[in-house]
């Protein structure tokens, strides 16, 4: 068993409800310390919450097309997906490529 960082207590294993981005999931395996009600995860119990999450969640995938603005290529970002990072107009972002993906992310 794990050990709270706070009170140095060891931590017991309760099962909980779990709110991730407004959904909950119920009958979670989670730590929580005894005095100062801390709640924790281990490596398992992090990716069983992973799983489920995956199975609810789909991810957001659009398709677009290359357009042109001054002979120069652009896509234009869809406002779900400027929603998804909570950017806005004026915001930094980086744009790099891993394999043949590019990967756009608000700095």
């Amino acid at each position: 068993m794990s050990v709270c960082q706070k009170c140095n207590k060891k931590c017991e294993e309760v099962t909980m409800d779990y709110e991730y981005q407004g959904m909950i999931l119920r009958n979670v395996k989670a730590l929580r310390c005894p005095d100062c009600k801390e709640e924790l995860f281990t490596l398992e119990q992090y990716e069983a919450i992973r799983n489920r999450l995956r199975n609810v969640i789909q991810p957001l995938k659009l398709k677009r097309k290359i357009s042109t603005a001054g002979k120069k290529p652009i896509v234009y970002l869809p406002d779900d997906v400027v929603k998804a990072i909570n950017a806005k107009v004026g915001d930094e972002i980086d744009i790099y490529v891993e394999g043949k993906k590019i990967i756009i992310e608000k700095t």
